[in-house]
């Protein structure tokens, strides 16, 4: 994956100068690893960067017991393509 992500990069398919990131909840009634109780209820929290075009740079889930500032380091964990964004957009949250 990082490989085509990189190639799509330098043909100009992917566009890291404005990345956006945001993170949704993902309900997990049966447990398992990871998974931790919330205010919604056991889950687990679905963090994704992507260019400005809506391709995925990167995915990774977390337990919902962190807050999404603290995951936005080890999203770039899971990052794609070698360069970072120049601009990362993220909401209040």
């Amino acid at each position: 994956m990082t490989g085509l992500a990189n190639t799509l990069r330098d043909e100009g398919a992917l566009d890291e100068s404005e990345c956006f990131i945001d993170a949704t909840f993902a309900s997990a009634k049966g447990g398992g690893d990871e998974i931790c109780p919330a205010k919604r209820g056991k889950g687990l929290e679905i963090m994704e960067i992507v260019d400005r075009h809506g391709l995925p740079l990167a995915v990774g889930t977390h337990a919902v017991n962190h807050h999404e500032v603290t995951l936005v380091q080890v999203s770039f964990d899971f990052h794609l393509i070698e360069a970072k964004p120049e601009n990362l957009i993220g909401d209040r949250a």
